[in-house]
């Protein structure tokens, strides 16, 4: 059985702590909890499991093989100093990371076994790995956009995941996403020939629904992904830690998950 520490107390870390209550191949070991002031109110909602519950970072990774990471951005540098300093392998699905805070992750690589990815979802794999093909077919001859809708309490825009299909797509033509992607909050669209656009929309409580449209004068092509549970990304994530297990040090994306 694998032991897994689930690093968070949001919507997403108690989705993975109930898939996990439903798995034959791990269990959960410990949680962290970044605010010790939430303690006894996380550990009323969830019964009386018998797993440590600790706000002692260190502590919590002590007792696992492998922790799966949904806290938030500003922890990010506390998680990476601990994983590395207790060898411990990492699934990390935090959203709103920076430049700098994805260097760290990278260099964390370089000594743990480390899965960085946006969204956990499988069919969000399997859409990256075909905007690769599609982008690289269609070139630059097509614009290309990127919309994205989620809950409005979500503060990031674009989400992860549009950022990663949009990175995808600028990869696809040779490109860094820094250099063609755009975002105008007021919705306006760059007219460059090479740009991807993004649209975002926050509304109601949208787990998360992603569309990619190619289009030129005479078609238009459209790819889209949207989430009814978002027992999806714990899924996923259970998924990638079950695979991460035992790997060498290095950095791991879902779709190297989806590969084997």
């Amino acid at each position: 059985m694998l032991k897994i520490a689930v690093l968070g107390t949001g919507r997403m870390a108690r989705s993975v702590l109930e898939v996990i209550d439903e798995h034959d191949r791990c269990l959960a070991s410990s949680v962290w909890i970044h605010d010790p002031g939430k303690i006894s109110e996380f550990q009323a909602s969830f019964g009386d499991r018998e797993i440590l519950i600790s706000d002692k970072l260190e502590s919590v990774l002590d007792v696992a093989d492998i922790a799966i990471d949904f806290t938030l951005a500003d922890a990010n540098a506390s998680v990476i100093e601990r994983v590395v300093a207790t060898g411990t392998p990492l699934v990390c699905g935090v959203s709103g990371l920076d430049d700098a805070q994805i260097r760290a992750l990278t260099g964390a690589s370089a000594t743990i076994p480390l899965l960085y990815a946006r969204n956990m979802s499988y069919g969000i794999a399997v859409l990256n790995r075909l905007l690769r093909d599609a982008g690289a077919a269609l070139g630059s001859g097509f614009a290309t956009e990127v919309h994205e809708t989620h809950h409005r309490h979500k503060k990031d825009a674009p989400s992860g995941t549009a950022l990663l299909l949009g990175e995808t797509l600028a990869e696809s033509r040779g490109r860094k996403l820094d250099e063609i992607g755009h975002y105008d909050p007021a919705g306006k669209a760059s007219t460059a020939e090479d740009a991807v656009n993004f649209f975002v929309t926050r509304e109601g409580d949208v787990a998360g629904d992603h569309m990619v449209v190619f289009h030129n004068s005479s078609e238009t092509l459209k790819f889209s992904h949207s989430v009814a549970d978002r027992r999806v990304f714990a899924d996923g994530a259970i998924r990638a830690a079950l695979w991460l297990a035992g790997k060498d040090a290095g950095l791991y994306r879902m779709e190297d998950v989806l590969a084997d």
